[in-house]
């Protein structure tokens, strides 16, 4: 409500209120206030509140990136619909850490489709994994799927499912994992390069909603 203004917190609603350091809800720096409490923002967030959330989740959400990648995390390079010198509209979020780094599942669920590609621009390479209680199904392209990994297999959240690559990419210097939401049970990615209309929801709440923040 107060952006970067508060110094002190009274909370008059029957529930748990969370104030976050950053904007939709995320990062690290928090401090909670039980219902009815009062007191100061600690110095790390006093006038430096740009969020509040009312009853938290026991843990904060952790960047997306960091939970593709672990050990230290990646960025995002291209995000959703975000194509600047591409013709068309990028259907999901590209991240990138290095060739060989380990991709981590995101979300469980079962492995329902599954080409090992190989690297250059036509050895496309893709796992689907879907997840019926959500009915979503997550696509990640390019990165090699590690040998163990088979179709009809259940995958958890955090399970290493493939080695970053480029399959399906020009060249090594251009390797990433094109993560993708996908409503339904779907093997493929949807088109994206010279393809004018968006075939995917904004991908933003679900992350939201599953503990990441899109960092």
């Amino acid at each position: 409500c107060i952006k970067n203004s508060a110094a002190s917190v009274w909370n008059r609603s029957g529930k748990t209120v969370r104030v976050y350091f950053n904007s939709n809800y995320g990062g690290s720096i928090y401090q909670d206030f039980k219902p009815g409490a009062k007191g100061n923002l600690k110095a790390a967030l006093k006038n430096q509140n740009a969020s509040h959330q009312f009853s938290p989740s026991s843990s904060p959400r952790v960047n997306i990136s960091y939970a593709l990648y672990k050990a230290g995390g990646g960025q995002i390079t291209c995000g959703f619909d975000g194509y600047t010198n591409t013709p068309g509209r990028h259907e999901g979020i590209d991240f990138g850490r290095g060739v060989g780094s380990d991709v981590h599942n995101l979300v469980s669920g079962q492995v329902i489709y599954l080409a090992r590609g190989y690297n250059g621009r036509s050895g496309l390479s893709t796992i689907a994994v879907y997840n019926a209680s959500l009915n979503k199904t997550v696509i990640y392209l390019h990165s090699a799927p590690r040998s163990s990994l088979r179709v009809g297999q259940q995958v958890s959240r955090g399970q290493i499912i493939a080695d970053e690559g480029w399959r399906g990419v020009s060249s090594s210097a251009s390797a990433h994992t094109h993560v993708e939401v996908r409503t339904g049970r779907q093997k493929f990615a949807s088109k994206s390069v010279g393809d004018p209309t968006l075939s995917n929801p904004n991908p933003t709440s679900f992350w939201i909603s599953q503990g990441y923040n899109l960092r």
